[in-house]
């Protein structure tokens, strides 16, 4: 597909996405707080929605805010997200709870700079708190957002959420006033439909215009 038809896979992307995302992810619930959106995206790093989903309701119920984390125990908060696996996470709440509560009166901040400033936060993780939880036109690209935009769009880089050319072009395709909605559907289609491995081409509705399929056809792809 050419760049200049960015605008047409937007709009199919996001009609995709309102019939056949997952909509029902908690942190995706429009009453979820800034808080429990930063606590998700932490969650989240190097973790599948599904492992997240059977220890975030619990987590968030029990550490509504900053001030219940800190105040919790260590070896508690490590018991109720140890099914996640990689512990040092709860190091990473506990320090970004205690940022919070000494440089933000316990709010998650609204600058992609403060977010930054938080532990554990990086690139990706600020701009999606951006996105979803203050409603800013910020686009972030992981491994999913990156192979959809790669393939799609023809670029060499495609699944590689390093290359700075797939956050411009991210940036470039960001609908205004929708970013949270368009950052959530690349991510389940690139879960559902545009897998790293064996993708349902068959069912893409970019199928006739993606550059990635097009390549498959040739002999050139190693496919």
């Amino acid at each position: 597909m050419r760049e200049e038809d960015g605008d047409d896979f937007v709009r199919a992307l996001l009609d995709w996405y309102d019939a056949n995302g997952r909509h029902d992810l908690p942190w995706r619930d429009p009453a979820a707080s800034p808080f429990e959106v930063l606590v998700a995206e932490l969650m989240l790093q190097q973790t599948s929605a599904g492992q997240v989903l059977n220890v975030y309701g619990e987590f968030v119920d029990r550490y509504p805010n900053a001030g219940a984390l800190l105040a919790a125990p260590e070896a508690d908060v490590l018991e109720r997200i140890e099914p996640l696996g990689l512990r040092k996470r709860a190091a990473y709440f506990r320090r970004a709870a205690a940022q919070l509560l000494a440089r933000h009166d316990g709010r998650v901040p609204d600058s992609r700079l403060e977010l930054l400033d938080l532990h554990g936060v990086g690139e990706y993780t600020a701009a999606s708190v951006l996105a979803h939880a203050h409603g800013r036109d910020a686009m972030a690209v992981d491994t999913n957002v990156a192979r959809v935009l790669g393939r799609v769009f023809g670029y060499e880089s495609a699944g590689n959420p390093e290359e700075p050319e797939m956050w411009n072009l991210a940036d470039r395709l960001a609908p205004e006033g929708r970013c949270d909605d368009f950052l959530h559907g690349l991510i389940d289609f690139g879960a559902a439909i545009c897998a790293a491995t064996d993708p349902d081409c068959g069912s893409c509705p970019f199928e006739a215009s993606c550059e990635y399929e097009d390549d498959r056809s040739t002999t050139h792809n190693p496919r």
